[in-house]
């Protein structure tokens, strides 16, 4: 019996292990991003906030953002592309798909390198 209590705590462990750089897919409040606007804060917060973000872009935009937060405050999906703060910019990038009027977290510090206005190519945008 102990060691099927053991394995079974071991899964979620190993599920969060895997899940540690992809972002969430709950529902986030836009905070202070303009309408209109795909916003990235570099701090964790929770409802109203006055931190600025570290990106405000209304275009598809490059470059990179210290990101822990993301609201898409657009009235289309965004195909956001981002690497690992420990990794400098030299690990493995990924990319998500943020439906519009949604955003979540990162469950550890990201640069987010790239946003894009999504192509709809018939799958779903989380």
């Amino acid at each position: 019996m102990r060691l099927r209590t053991i394995a079974l705590a071991a899964i979620p462990a190993a599920f969060l292990g895997v899940m540690a750089s992809a972002p969430s897919a709950s529902a986030w409040a836009p905070g202070n991003c303009p309408t209109g606007s795909f916003c990235v804060w570099p701090e964790w917060w929770y409802g109203d906030t006055d931190v600025p973000p570290s990106l405000a872009t209304e275009t598809e935009w490059s470059g990179s953002a210290l990101g822990h937060i993301f609201y898409n405050n657009t009235s289309q999906d965004v195909t956001m592309t981002y690497v690992v703060v420990a990794d400098e910019g030299q690990g493995p990038t990924y990319t998500a798909c943020v439906s519009k009027g949604s955003g979540s977290y990162f469950t550890q510090p990201m640069h987010v390198t790239d946003v894009a206005w999504r192509e709809d190519d018939g799958s779903p945008c989380w």
